[in-house]
């Protein structure tokens, strides 16, 4: 049944594409005004690395506002690319407790592709969605989940305090004989200097995207530690090549 609903869920998505994809966009860019340094660009280079090999694809973006994933599928590509190309509109791991309250919330979720994460709860739960991110992953879906597990308080990446969840999903699929990688993404606005709930109002996003393929000669936790060190180290460098190129612009430490 859970492969079942998953189909069903991915199928419904496809199909809503047109709606989702312009209702967020109509919200993002005609409502807040948010517009990109070079958006062209940052989609070849995205559809580049994405395309140069089929086989399961985890996405690891920084972490900064509360619509980051939002904002990043739109960046990845236009809607009728992303219609005739499931990869191209990758799964999404939200906390439940920022949506499941509000009934219209849980519906656009559902369509936009979303699996939710109940952060400390039921073992039973985690299994569960651990099932289905793994399931996807096996048929070569796309899936983004942020690896520092929360929004950073420092407005850097956290290099100290990070999850090692999506090493573990890496290792243990590739333990079952498969290849997945990773796309790493480094999302920024200009003027956002931490975190928050939204960035501010006519903001301009910097995007840039690096494919890597994180591995471990360690197993179990190590292994786990491992290779989330090295997509969190990766972010980081994207980074601090960023705040090079862009002096001046460092966010406030508190």
């Amino acid at each position: 049944m859970k492969k079942l609903g998953l189909r069903v869920q991915h199928l419904l998505a496809q199909i809503s594409i047109p709606f989702t994809f312009g209702l967020s966009i109509f919200f993002m860019k005609g409502l807040m005004g948010y517009r990109w340094v070079d958006l062209k660009g940052a989609r070849d280079k995205i559809r580049s690395q994405i395309g140069a090999k089929p086989g399961p694809l985890m996405i690891c973006p920084n972490h900064l506002t509360m619509i980051d994933s939002l904002i990043l599928v739109w960046a990845i590509t236009p809607f009728w690319k992303a219609m005739g190309k499931a990869r191209m509109f990758p799964w999404n791991t939200p906390e439940k407790t920022n949506y499941a309250h509000v009934a219209i919330l849980r519906f656009f979720t559902y369509i936009g592709k979303c699996l939710p994460v109940v952060r400390q709860g039921p073992q039973e739960k985690t299994r569960t969605l651990m099932y289905k991110i793994k399931l996807l992953l096996t048929w070569s879906q796309s899936l983004m989940m942020f690896p520092e597990g929360a929004r950073s308080l420092t407005g850097r990446v956290d290099t100290e305090n990070y999850a090692y969840g999506v090493g573990k999903i890496l290792d243990d699929v590739r333990q079952e004989g498969l290849e997945p990688r990773v796309l790493l993404m480094y999302l920024r606005g200009k003027g956002q200097k931490g975190k928050s709930t939204l960035p501010k109002r006519n903001e301009e996003f910097y995007l840039d995207s690096q494919l890597i393929d994180p591995r471990s000669k360690s197993t179990g936790l190590r292994a786990s530690r491992d290779i989330s060190k090295q997509i969190i180290d990766g972010l980081a460098e994207m980074e601090r090549i960023y705040f090079k190129n862009n002096e001046g612009m460092e966010p406030l430490i508190p």
